[in-house]
């Protein structure tokens, strides 16, 4: 009866034993559950860390690494952390980014321009220019610029001056003009080929010319008639294109003055009579009006013999009349 009390420590005891044992067992799978990784930023190491994470971003937060935006964690923060694993961070910096002219500040990790471009998912034209050149790497704070280049076809009319002539105008008196022809301008099409920047012309290069109308010259007339002049009679003015100094005589158509000619009749079958005259026509053609101071009008009507050169004979109604004029040095004016 004395044994029965000491079983029950040994219960005890064997469930403390238990415990022990369980508490050994889940150390043993905890720790054969842990990992070691190590974090490396910007290519330094800066922790070497064991731990039960199960994601990349989970580690980083335990480990007290903050991330800023647009830093590069290699692997992906959702990734699953494995044994051994090494995360790389790669910590941002501003870049100055300029597309097509408008301005903004982008962080980034470092890589090349076309890494950064697309990045900003920026989408480059076929003739679009980036400045440095895609393929530099970017270590630092810099500007990176997207041109965008565009080229466009436009059309030009200019005018095509049109050219002057002269024409001479036997109508117009010398030292006189007027147009004959209107001038007219000509329209010639110019075709080129623009290139802009950022909307901005930068080049122009001609590629095609095509004449739509062709210039009408300006055609002036160049008065080529002697001016008309006028000389006073008895009847008014009277416009004379010429003048010259003759020998004048006078003749009566009787046979007094023209013996047995005395017909009355001129070589032109004019009647004689005052206001006819006789003429050399070599100078003074027959059929030309005249006028002579101290006589008057007179027609070339008649030749003479002796009426040859500046000579003239005028012929009166009378031979008294004749023989009062005689002979003299006169102007005779031919009229127009």
């Amino acid at each position: 009866m004395g044994l029965v009390p000491a079983a029950r420590p040994q219960g005890r005891h064997l469930w403390l034993y238990l415990l022990i044992a369980v508490g050994i067992l889940g150390l043993g799978i905890g720790l054969a559950t842990a990992k070691t990784v190590t974090i490396v930023i910007d290519d330094e190491v800066q922790q070497v860390v064991t731990t039960w994470a199960g994601r990349v971003d989970d580690v980083l937060a335990k480990a007290g690494v903050i991330l800023q935006p647009g830093d590069r964690v290699e692997p992906a923060v959702t990734e699953r952390v494995t044994r051994g694993m090494e995360i790389r961070v790669s910590r941002s910096f501003p870049v100055n980014l300029v597309v097509g002219g408008s301005e903004k500040a982008v962080q980034f990790a470092g890589g090349s321009v076309r890494e950064l471009l697309e990045q900003e998912a920026i989408t480059l034209g076929e003739l679009d220019r980036v400045v440095p050149d895609l393929r530099e790497i970017i270590v630092g704070p810099q500007t990176v610029e997207v041109i965008r280049v565009t080229k466009d076809r436009i059309t030009v009319e200019e005018d095509i001056p049109y050219g002057r002539k002269e024409w001479a105008e036997p109508t117009l008196e010398k030292g006189k003009t007027k147009i004959v022809q209107s001038g007219q301008l000509g329209l010639r099409e110019k075709v080129y080929e623009v290139t802009y920047e950022n909307g901005r012309e930068v080049d122009r290069e001609l590629i095609l010319t095509h004449v739509v109308r062709e210039p009408k010259d300006e055609i002036i007339g160049i008065g080529t008639r002697e001016p008309s002049k006028s000389v006073i009679t008895a009847r008014g003015p009277v416009q004379y294109r010429e003048v010259k100094e003759m020998i004048a005589t006078a003749y009566y158509p009787g046979p007094e003055s023209t013996g047995k000619w005395a017909d009355g009749t001129t070589a032109t079958g004019v009647k004689a009579g005052f206001g006819i005259a006789a003429v050399d026509p070599q100078v003074i053609p027959l059929g030309t009006r005249l006028y002579v101071p101290g006589y008057g009008h007179a027609l070339a009507a008649d030749v003479g013999g002796a009426i040859k050169g500046n000579r003239i004979d005028l012929c009166f109604d009378t031979y008294n009349e004749a023989i009062q004029f005689g002979r003299r040095t006169v102007k005779v004016y031919i009229l127009d």
